[in-house]
């Protein structure tokens, strides 16, 4: 019987794989190439017996400057110790050259040198030295002041490389997560089909979201719609969204039978989310021929509705408890007008919540007021909305910020 506590094992197995790493790490740092660069010959088979003491095997020696920046060039070397004293170029002139070198500019630099007044040591780390090592050279602080930097470069370079594969993997993510969006193709093929024009702005203040909005075919006579925001912003956020877009493709749900929709949806999203996890959302569908919109809410801010003949529009309904807060909401379903000329505005909270709620860029009377003004120079309400928005946003977003309109033609050209 093993009565080792599940604790114990995970503890010797996590430190069984800090041991790989560091085992893995200190093999990196004794393969590295290290540049000895000093005009003596004895001082460079003093630094030879030094270094291979310390079980660095990987050495490359330089007699002056103008050598060493060749050699540099040619084997690219780990780290440099570099004398100040030599004929040709010296040591300052070739620390300046290194870091005037994009390519390595990142390269450790320990001077030996047997001054050490504040102004020669203030005139070292102004050419560009990493570090310092005393004359006559000690040999254990040289080892730990080179162990050291390289430790520092290779876990630099771990660093960057890991940084790189994160961000081609969120850009990945973030190329899937626009695509479960309407794309232009999608979206010309439904103006064309149920004569409606779809304008629409999706912004994340991360790589990833949590917003979402959709446009869809129901049938010849309904087309259906949703903008959806769920909490947070980031990586969970974001697989927050594709958890809801899979829920959606489901067999079992008629986007027609709103009511029972909504709330089916919502008990499975309340069985995936994490406590404290939820997601204000409006959705529903364009009935062309009775030329009505019905839709249900979930805490979503309220849209704007704007009817042909209107001096000026309104914000609709828009309350119930946010989807997957609790499994027994219900969502009553709403109906307004939406006859040709019509136009319907929907958007994300960081609309009316940017940069803060007490003291928003944009405000519900804000929308109001662009959006009911029918300009003579022609240009087109959304346009404006954005405009207007970010022309007077002075930092970046803090939320994903998403708006969509939906916007009936009228039978009068240019009645909108």
């Amino acid at each position: 019987m093993n009565y080792a506590s599940p604790h114990l094992a995970a503890s010797i197995q996590a430190a069984a794989s800090r041991s790989d790493a560091d085992s893995r790490l200190l093999s990196t740092i004794r393969e590295s190439r290290i540049l000895v660069v000093d005009d003596q010959r004895i001082v460079r088979e003093l630094l030879k017996v030094y270094l291979s003491a310390g079980g660095y095997k990987n050495l490359l020696f330089a007699e002056d400057g103008a050598q060493a920046l060749e050699l540099i060039a040619a084997e690219e070397p780990d780290l440099m110790i570099l004398d100040l004293q030599m004929p040709r170029m010296n040591g300052y002139e070739v620390c300046e050259a290194v870091r005037n070198d994009p390519k390595h500019a990142g390269l450790p630099v320990l001077v030996q040198t047997a001054a050490d007044s504040p102004e020669d040591r203030a005139r070292v780390f102004k050419s560009g030295a990493t570090d310092m090592v005393g004359k006559p050279i000690n040999d254990a602080e040289l080892l730990a002041r080179v162990g050291i930097h390289l430790q520092n470069l290779h876990m630099l370079r771990q660093l960057s490389i890991y940084r790189s594969s994160m961000e081609r993997e969120l850009e990945a993510a973030r190329r899937m997560q626009h695509g479960i969006m309407p794309g232009d193709d999608k979206i010309a093929a439904l103006e064309q089909q149920y004569g409606i024009e779809i304008r629409n702005l999706f912004q994340t203040c991360d790589a990833l979201g949590g917003d979402m909005w959709n446009v869809w075919r129901i049938d010849d006579r309904h087309m259906g719609f949703t903008s959806i925001d769920f909490t947070g912003h980031g990586v969970v956020a974001s697989l927050n969204t594709f958890r809801f877009q899979s829920l959606t493709l489901t067999d079992d749900l008629d986007p027609l039978d709103l009511k029972n929709y909504s709330e089916r949806l919502n008990r499975r999203l309340n069985a995936l989310l994490q406590v404290g996890q939820f997601a204000t959302a409006i959705g529903g569908f364009i009935d062309f021929e009775e030329n009505v919109v019905r839709y249900v809410s979930a805490g979503a801010p309220r849209p704007f509705l704007l009817l042909p003949g209107e001096e000026r529009g309104r914000f609709i309904e828009s309350d119930g408890r946010p989807l997957g807060m609790t499994a027994d909401a219900a969502y009553p379903v709403r109906e307004v007008p939406f006859p040709p000329g019509s136009m319907l505005f929907m958007y994300s909270d960081a609309l009316i919540e940017t940069p803060t709620m007490a003291d928003p860029v944009c405000t519900e009377t804000g929308i109001a007021d662009i959006l009911s003004v029918r300009p003579e120079d022609g240009s087109h309400p959304f346009d404006r909305l954005v405009d207007d928005f970010f022309s007077r946003l002075d930092e970046p977003l803090k939320d994903d910020l998403t708006m969509v309109m939906l916007r009936r033609p009228a039978a009068a050209e240019g009645a909108l």
